[in-house]
């Protein structure tokens, strides 16, 4: 699950030492956490284009099983067709036919009456089999451009189903290097804090009768640190709530866990996340959490819960 990535690096205010790779390092961490929201806001498209276009799917296959429903029972209407016209042509050659007025033409003077009665009857029955031939083959050429059609949405829906798993793992991939550029920046910062430390520990020179040496200038206090209070422990999914949302049960990208509707429809419920009362989020949340840990959550870490 992808729900969008906020990421805080704690780094001081005033130049350290080692301040060049200080500051290339928080400029690489700023980079790649632009990078994992504007991937976030792809992976949002990608999803509901995936979703539009297996709706699409869903729909040429319904009209494909028609158009083969209608090619059946064209077929067994031309089948029925064949066969009247073959026990006409016997009924015809045998017995003059099983119908009354069939017998009255054949009987007496009635001969070429009747010999015109069985060429229309049997040329209106080759008739009909040519129509419904025809009928069939239009049938069939629907069929056939429907399936060309159904390929190429299932194709595509393919596609990016493959696209959004690639942005998936390279989205993961740039969140394991922001996380070890955090934990390299706080090394430097403890370390330039232990440094002034130091200096700050050195006694004062001592003050000589015969001249009168300035006063030392006091060591700078370390800048305060820029960082983000972690929610307590008795209430972690308050600190995950306003990382992810800014606390926006309404938020339209998956409420205030930024839930994805693959994984929301996944815990059991429809819909959006964005669209349930805050109860039902919070219980959706922590239903999440027993099931897959603190992992669906890239601002876990920023929560002090890794």
């Amino acid at each position: 699950m992808f729900v969008g990535a906020t990421f805080v690096v704690s780094v001081t205010q005033q130049a350290v030492a080692g301040g060049d790779t200080l500051e290339g390092k928080r400029a690489e961490a700023a980079r790649l956490t632009n990078e994992l929201e504007a991937q976030a806001r792809r992976v949002v498209e990608l999803d509901r284009r995936h979703r539009q276009a297996m709706a699409r799917v869903a729909e040429l296959e319904g009209m494909a099983r028609q158009a083969e429903d209608g090619v059946r029972s064209a077929l067994a209407q031309q089948e029925d067709a064949r066969r009247r016209l073959q026990v006409q042509a016997v009924e015809a050659y045998m017995r003059g036919g099983t119908f009354t007025v069939i017998g009255k033409l054949k009987a007496g003077t009635a001969l070429p009456l009747y010999d015109t009665y069985l060429n229309v009857a049997a040329g209106y029955d080759r008739n009909a089999i040519e129509g419904l031939r025809g009928a069939r083959e239009d049938l069939q050429a629907k069929r056939a451009a429907l399936e060309l059609v159904l390929g190429r949405a299932r194709s595509e829906a393919s596609r990016l189903r493959a696209d959004r798993t690639a942005l998936d793992q390279a989205a993961a991939s740039q969140r394991s290097r922001v996380a070890r550029l955090n934990g390299e920046v706080a090394g430097l910062v403890a370390a330039e804090q232990r440094r002034r430390a130091a200096v700050a520990a050195v006694p004062a020179p001592t003050i000589q009768a015969q001249s009168v040496s300035p006063s030392p200038r006091p060591a700078p206090s370390p800048a305060p640190l820029l960082r983000v209070t972690p929610a307590p422990a008795s209430d972690p999914f308050a600190c995950i709530r306003q990382l992810e949302s800014g606390g926006n049960y309404g938020h339209p990208n998956g409420g205030a866990y930024q839930f994805q509707d693959a994984t929301w429809q996944s815990l059991g419920y429809s819909g959006s996340a964005e669209d349930a009362p805050p109860a039902v989020q919070d219980q959706a949340a922590r239903q999440l959490q027993a099931r897959d840990g603190w992992a669906p959550w890239t601002v876990a870490p920023s929560c002090g819960l890794v």
